[in-house]
C-alpha cells in the first residue's frame, strides 16, 4: 500500500512541475486546473504516506507539517489565479519555486 501511495505522490510532483513549466514555456501564461490537480493528488497521497509512515522509526513529524504547509500555500495561489486570463511570470516561478522547495525538504531532512 506505501508504494502505490509514493507512486501516487510522485505522480502528483510529475504533474506540478510538468504544467507550470508548460505555463512558462506558453506566451499567455495562465494557470491550468492540471496544476491544482496534481497539487490535490499530492496533499492526499502525502497525508496518506504520513498515516503508514507514522509508526516507523525514521518518522519526521516537523518535514510533513513544513511539507503539507508550503502546498496549502501552493494550493492557496493557485485556486487565487487559476481564473485569471494570465498571470505573471514571476507567479510561475514563485509556485515552481515552492514545489522545489518541497522537494529540498523530502530529500534533506
Amino acid at each position: 500500500m506505501k508504494i502505490a501511495f509514493y507512486i501516487l505522490h510522485m505522480l502528483g510532483l510529475v504533474g506540478l512541475i510538468v504544467t507550470l513549466h508548460i505555463s512558462l514555456r506558453k506566451p499567455i501564461k495562465k494557470l491550468s486546473a492540471g496544476t491544482l490537480h496534481s497539487a490535490w493528488l499530492q496533499l492526499l497521497s502525502g497525508l496518506a504516506l504520513m498515516g503508514i509512515m507514522s509508526s516507523e522509526k525514521d518518522f519526521h513529524p516537523a518535514k510533513f507539517g513544513i511539507k503539507l504547509i508550503v502546498l496549502i500555500v501552493i494550493l492557496a495561489l493557485g485556486y487565487r489565479n487559476v481564473k485569471k486570463e494570465s498571470v505573471s511570470t514571476k507567479f510561475l516561478a514563485t509556485l515552481l519555486g515552492l514545489v522545489l522547495l518541497n522537494i529540498v525538504i523530502a530529500v534533506a531532512v
